[in-house]
């Protein structure tokens, strides 16, 4: 958001959007959304400007890696936040918690599957006390996808699904993902475009991810839930559409608003 912190709310509200994914926060700065003081001023806002939370993303492991040994400083940070972010999201009410694995915590070797299947068993038990879904956010071929979700065994893990991800990091075909994928989708998704490897760079429909398609493979399939927009509007080159990027968020969300209807 343009904004950021509860005032966010009413920003959404007034752009017609319904829901805000949030985020747990940095080690560094103690996870801020763990704690009572800023989870209730985050509670007040969406009351009053009629804003739903669907899900918590734990984004630590961009910063520190998930397939670091159990006894690592940074795994210890990483069980520390996933923890953090199940408590948060049973204290506000909120569905959903979401651990990506990109930047640091990238999927590379064997060994680094094994690793990741170790903690998503951990925040899935964890998660399934406080019923807590899980999401698993990251690249993986539908090959390696399935086998994490075998081995992870846990009737509360599903995957949070991204239109630009596999595409950018991977070459795959979205539509063809979201066929193959779909089933293990949990009921929100990330939606972004980009040209050139550009992370989050163009206006929905402008990049090169097949973004139309895609829409119409969700539709296809019956895709009912929520559709979170994750467009970097205050860096460039999007930046460059608008000086002020609350008009470049308004673009996207007649965008994508005319897609699912058209679609």
């Amino acid at each position: 958001m343009p904004v950021e912190g509860p005032y966010g709310c009413k920003l959404a509200a007034e752009l017609g959007l319904e829901g805000i994914q949030l985020e747990l926060g940095s080690y560094e700065k103690n996870f801020p959304l763990s704690k009572k003081s800023v989870q209730e001023a985050y509670l007040e806002a969406a009351e009053k400007y009629h804003i739903s939370y669907p899900s918590i993303a734990v984004r630590i492991t961009d910063d520190y890696s998930i397939t670091d040994s159990d006894e690592s400083k940074s795994r210890k940070i990483i069980m520390e936040a996933v923890e953090k972010g199940i408590d948060a999201a049973k204290a506000m009410g909120i569905p959903v918690v979401m651990i990506p694995t990109f930047e640091k915590s990238e999927i590379k070797t064997d060994s680094d599957f094994r690793e990741v299947i170790k903690v998503f068993k951990f925040a899935c038990d964890y998660g399934l006390e406080k019923g807590i879904t899980i999401a698993a956010e990251n690249v993986l071929s539908v090959a390696q996808t399935l086998d994490l979700f075998e081995k992870v065994g846990k009737p509360n893990l599903q995957l949070y699904f991204d239109t630009q991800n596999y595409y950018l990091n991977k070459g795959y075909e979205t539509p063809k993902m979201i066929k193959d994928l779909i089933p293990l989708f949990c009921n929100q998704l990330h939606v972004k475009d980009g040209k050139d490897k550009d992370l989050s760079g163009a206006l929905l429909g402008k990049g090169d991810t097949d973004f139309y398609e895609s829409i119409k493979e969700l539709k296809k399939h019956h895709y009912s839930g929520w559709y979170m927009i994750e467009n970097y509007y205050n860096q460039k080159p999007l930046s460059t559409v608008h000086d002020d990027p609350v008009e470049i968020l308004k673009k996207d969300v007649g965008i994508l608003k005319e897609a699912i209807k058209n679609h």
